[in-house]
């Protein structure tokens, strides 16, 4: 589960105003609203506040009233300490506002200390009550795609947790965002919040992803996690079949090399037609030693042709390595071709 805290600081014009006849205080007594947050995780709900005092707290009140009108939504008067360092002191209301409607609220906070010494800050942070969007239950109908079938399922819940009681409701109507990779369609969740969406997969690293992002139109409901499944890929099999027109020539002759490269289609094994520059071939020997050869292409039957005069005794490994990931990689070798030394 994503953690998300918003934290709110507020530009403060004074650190301590004196209201009243306050009793006998310091006079580097510092008392100081740094700001509040609400966590929409941890503590849906509970409204912290943040203060600097050198004096212990005796009295935090906080306001929430709306944005546009200031009027008042809830007031907070019971706080405990919920941690503490030497810089500031972290107070968290003992209940948390209750409401069925999310918004984005201002506080405003008035503290005072045992000394006396009083601070009203106002506009001192903002209470972002967002609901918390998550995906539930999601799969996908298959861990693997193939050069023939590269469509997937990807299905799923979306629900919404109420900021205040945490209660839990499919967000009927919302729009989920699918991904393959290389661009983004939409699924809309039904009236239980459920979705559906089938994307055909690409890439060397196919995988599909969904998650819910923010949108203008819903306001105050905050983006999920995204979920991200990466999907195997089942290559083509492939085949070579390689041969040489002899087995024995004299040094400076060249032997005709010659093959075919085939793969398994769903109506059997067929020739792999047009393949640019993805078979090279190497000459062994007994010793350890190769010599390289340049890349090959096949005809409209993946048939290749070439000759060579072997420098010394070895057989010909050819390599087939496709760019396309889903179709596989294959090799094969001549028999060995003796090279006779010549006569004078």
């Amino acid at each position: 589960m994503r953690r998300r805290s918003i934290f709110v600081a507020a530009v403060l014009s004074a650190a301590l105003v004196i209201v009243g006849a306050p009793a006998p205080a310091q006079a580097d007594d510092i008392l100081r609203v740094n700001g509040v947050y609400n966590d929409s995780t941890g503590h849906r709900g509970i409204l912290f506040v943040s203060v600097t005092s050198t004096q212990p707290v005796a009295e935090l009140r906080a306001e929430v009233v709306t944005e546009d009108t200031g009027a008042p939504v809830a007031e907070f008067e019971d706080f405990v300490l919920q941690s503490q360092t030497s810089d500031a002191a972290i107070w968290a209301s003992t209940v948390p506002l209750i409401r069925d409607a999310p918004g984005e609220f201002v506080v405003h906070v008035a503290v005072t200390d045992v000394a006396g010494n009083h601070l009203r800050q106002e506009r001192a942070g903002l209470m972002l009550y967002y609901v918390e969007t998550f995906l539930d239950e999601v799969t996908v109908d298959r861990g693997s795609v193939n050069y023939d079938d590269r469509q997937v399922t990807i299905s799923g819940t979306l629900k919404g947790r109420w900021p205040g009681t945490g209660e839990i409701r499919p967000l009927a109507g919302f729009p989920v965002s699918i991904s393959e990779g290389f661009g983004h369609h939409e699924a809309i969740a039904a009236a239980d919040g459920t979705f559906s969406k089938t994307l055909t997969v690409y890439g060397s690293s196919p995988e599909l992803s969904a998650r819910y992002v923010l949108s203008l139109d819903r306001p105050y409901v905050d983006l999920s996690q995204e979920v991200r499944f990466p999907l195997a890929i089942d290559p083509r099999q492939t085949r070579l079949a390689v041969k040489t027109d002899r087995t024995k020539v004299v040094a400076g002759q060249s032997v005709r090399l010659s093959g075919q490269l085939s793969w398994l289609t769903p109506s059997g094994w067929k020739p792999l037609p047009n393949e640019i520059s993805a078979i090279y071939f190497t000459l062994y020997d007994d010793n350890g030693g190769y010599v390289a050869y340049g890349n090959l292409d096949t005809d409209a039957k993946g048939r290749f042709t070439v000759d060579i005069p072997p420098p010394r005794t070895g057989y010909f490994h050819f390599v087939y390595q496709p760019l396309d990931p889903y179709v596989a990689p294959t090799e094969g070798r001549t028999k060995t071709v003796t090279v006779l030394p010549t006569h004078p």
